[in-house]
C-alpha cells in the first residue's frame, strides 16, 4: 500500500482512523440498544442476534484494518444496517439514553464510512509500489434509487430468513434464507462494482479503471496529456462521469486515443481527444498529477 508522506494533507494522514474508532466503539454505544430490541424475543433469536452482531462487528473491524475494494464494499454494506436498527430502536422503545446513544453512533459511523476520504483510503489499500489510487464518484442516477434498493435486497432477506430459522419457523425461514443467499450474492457483486471505480496514478501517467463504462482500463500517458484541470461548462469532451455530481476534471491529449466503451452488444472503440472524469476528491487528483509531472490547466 502506498503511504502518504509527512508533507501529505492532514486528511491523508488521519486516513481511516475516525471510521475505525467509531466502529470499535459499537459494542459500548450500540450494543445496549440492540440488546433491548431482542429482550422479549425467544432464546434462539437472542442467541442469533448476539452471535450475528459480534461476527459482523468483527468482520467490519477487520475490513477497516485491512483496506481494499472488497473491504470497502463490506463495510458500506454493513454500516447502513446500524442506522436502520437505531431508528427502529427509537420507534419501538422510544427516546431513551440507549437509543439516542445508538442513533448518534450510527450517524457518526455513516458519516465516517461514506465520506470521500474514507473511500479513497480504502481503494488505495490495494495499491502497490508507486501507485496511488483515487476513487471515482458514484453515478447520481444510482444514488437516488437503485443503490438503496439493491442494499435492502442484499441485507433484508438473509437477515429475516436466518432470524426466522433461529425462531424455529423452519419452512418460512428456510425459503426466505435460500432467497436471501441468492439476493445477497447478486446484490453484493453489483455494489462491489462501485468500489472498483478509480483512477490509478503510475509512473507512465494514470489509468482510468471503470468497468461501469469501459470494457477495459485505459492508460493516459503523462507525455500525451496536454492539460488536466476542472472541466468548463461548455466542454466538448467524452463524458466518463456517468452523471456523477460535483466537479469533473477534463484531460486533454495531444492526439486521439481509443477508449473501449462498454456497450450492450460488446465493446466499442471510440477515438477521443478529451475525456471527463469525476473523482471523489478532485483536489487530490490535481495535487497528485502535479507531483507526477502532468500538465495542469
Amino acid at each position: 500500500m502506498a503511504r502518504p508522506s509527512r508533507s501529505a494533507p492532514l486528511a491523508d494522514r488521519i486516513g481511516l482512523w475516525p471510521a475505525r474508532a467509531v466502529w470499535a466503539s459499537l459494542p459500548l454505544t450500540f450494543g445496549p440498544a440492540l440488546d433491548d430490541l431482542v429482550a422479549d424475543a425467544s432464546t434462539g433469536v437472542r442467541w442469533w442476534a448476539a452471535l450475528g452482531a459480534w461476527a459482523l462487528w468483527f468482520a467490519g473491524l477487520l475490513a477497516l484494518l485491512v483496506p481494499g475494494p472488497i473491504s470497502l464494499t463490506a463495510v458500506r454494506i454493513l454500516t447502513p444496517a446500524t442506522l436502520v436498527l437505531a431508528v427502529w430502536a427509537i420507534v419501538r422503545d422510544g427516546v431513551a439514553t440507549t437509543t439516542i446513544v445508538a442513533l448518534v453512533a450510527a450517524v457518526a459511523l455513516v458519516v465516517a464510512v461514506f465520506q470521500a476520504a474514507t473511500g479513497d483510503a480504502m481503494v488505495n489499500g490495494s495499491a502497490y509500489g508507486s501507485e496511488r489510487r483515487l476513487a471515482l464518484r458514484a453515478p447520481a442516477a444510482l444514488l437516488i434509487g437503485p443503490i438503496p434498493v439493491v442494499w435492502a435486497l442484499t441485507v433484508g432477506p438473509i437477515v429475516a430468513g436466518t432470524a426466522w430459522l433461529a425462531d424455529q419457523r423452519w419452512l418460512l425461514g428456510g425459503i426466505v434464507s435460500v432467497v436471501g443467499v441468492i439476493t445477497a450474492v447478486v446484490g453484493a457483486r453489483a455494489l462491489h462494482q462501485l468500489a472498483r471505480r478509480w483512477l490509478v496514478f503510475v509512473p507512465a501517467g494514470f489509468v482510468i479503471h471503470d468497468r461501469w463504462l469501459l470494457a477495459e482500463p485505459i492508460l493516459l500517458r503523462r507525455t500525451s496529456i496536454t492539460k488536466l484541470g476542472p472541466a468548463p461548462a461548455d466542454h466538448d469532451a467524452v463524458d466518463l462521469t456517468a452523471g456523477a455530481p460535483g466537479l469533473a476534471l477534463r484531460a486533454q491529449f495531444d492526439e486521439p486515443i481509443e477508449l473501449a466503451m462498454r456497450r450492450k452488444d460488446g465493446p466499442e472503440l471510440t477515438p477521443v481527444e478529451r475525456v471527463l472524469v469525476s473523482p471523489s476528491l478532485p483536489g487530490r487528483v490535481i495535487t497528485e498529477a502535479r507531483v507526477r509531472g502532468i500538465k495542469i490547466d
